[in-house]
């Protein structure tokens, strides 16, 4: 089977772009044609320079594009989506997730902007190797495992030290990981209604307590998310428990799992540190929606993901 070509253009080159662009060269078919950034950033790509311009309408006098990846600070996502629609109105639209840090922004890009273009969301995590380990690994023991009753997801990242600088890149601990925890239990049960959202401690901490209701063959369960910037090292962890006593735990910061069945290990995975953890992750979401032509969600499933994360708390 030929393998699908692609003309990329990359608009962000802070450090989740240029992992984009790190990842994109391992991508069989993706060419990247241009960049767009503000500053005066330069990138190789493949070992050759990468035009680089000040904003999307002049790269567009230049480069077609038929993929533009979207990897500025979230509060700018929606502007930003506007700006390439406007220049590359044919092209398909990642967007580093979440959508937008408002709902009406996320409205705006997935149902505005979505109705006249494919516009997608890069929950990377969500497509990581554990991730899809842990998947294969319940759906093979379903039965022997049972209905899932608890679900514990503790996302963090050290940036209370510097919330200003944080809060202007991601918005807050929930906004920037919420998302990350919401899309990776997606992937293991329908996710209903946000029973609660709290925040936890002074405002520098970042700290949120959030209860999602989801779906269990055994009657609804409720899933808790802890997400916070008062922290040492990054860590995040989501851990699922099964009827039987079986418990599923996924570190992805680490890229490993682990299921306990009756107080052993019965199956692991792990990676070695031949690739990061972020690389490890977007490569698999590109393989799956650039090379296997997988859609990520669909325009409802993005909709009613940033809904959860971002309906405002009552």
């Amino acid at each position: 089977m030929t393998t699908p070509m692609h003309e990329i253009l990359i608009v962000g080159l802070g450090a989740i772009g240029r992992v984009h662009a790190r990842v994109l060269e391992q991508i069989p078919g993706a060419s990247l044609v241009a960049c767009v950034d503000m500053a005066s950033a330069s990138l190789q790509f493949r070992g050759q320079p990468v035009p680089v311009y000040p904003d999307p309408a002049q790269a567009a006098i230049h480069h077609r594009a038929d993929v533009v990846i979207i990897a500025t600070p979230t509060p700018t996502h929606a502007a930003v989506c506007d700006q390439v629609a406007a220049a590359y109105p044919s092209a398909r639209l990642l967007v580093e997730k979440p959508a937008a840090p408002t709902l009406a922004g996320a409205r705006h890009m997935i149902t505005g902007i979505g109705s006249r273009q494919p516009v997608d969301i890069a929950y990377h995590m969500s497509f990581s190797p554990e991730v899809d380990w842990g998947l294969r690994i319940v759906t093979g023991k379903e039965a022997e495992l049972g209905p899932l009753t608890a679900i514990r997801a503790c996302f963090t990242d050290p940036y209370s030290d510097q919330p200003e600088a944080a809060a202007a890149r991601f918005g807050s601990s929930w906004i920037d990981s919420g998302i990350n925890a919401l899309s990776v239990l997606s992937r293991f049960t329908q996710l209903y209604d946000r029973v609660s959202l709290r925040s936890l401690g002074p405002d520098s901490w970042s700290a949120f307590e959030a209860r999602i209701t989801c779906a269990s063959t055994g009657g609804p369960r409720e899933a808790l998310i802890v997400t916070s910037w008062h922290v040492t090292d990054p860590a995040k962890t989501t851990t699922i428990g099964y009827e039987s006593g079986a418990t599923l735990v996924m570190d992805h910061t680490a890229v490993a799992g682990y299921l306990i069945q009756d107080g052993q290990l019965t199956e692991f995975f792990g990676s070695d540190r031949t690739l990061t953890r972020q690389e490890r992750h977007y490569r698999a979401l590109y393989q799956s929606w650039l090379v296997n032509g997988r859609p990520i969600a669909t325009a409802e499933t993005h909709l009613h993901l940033h809904e959860l994360l971002l309906r405002p708390a009552t």
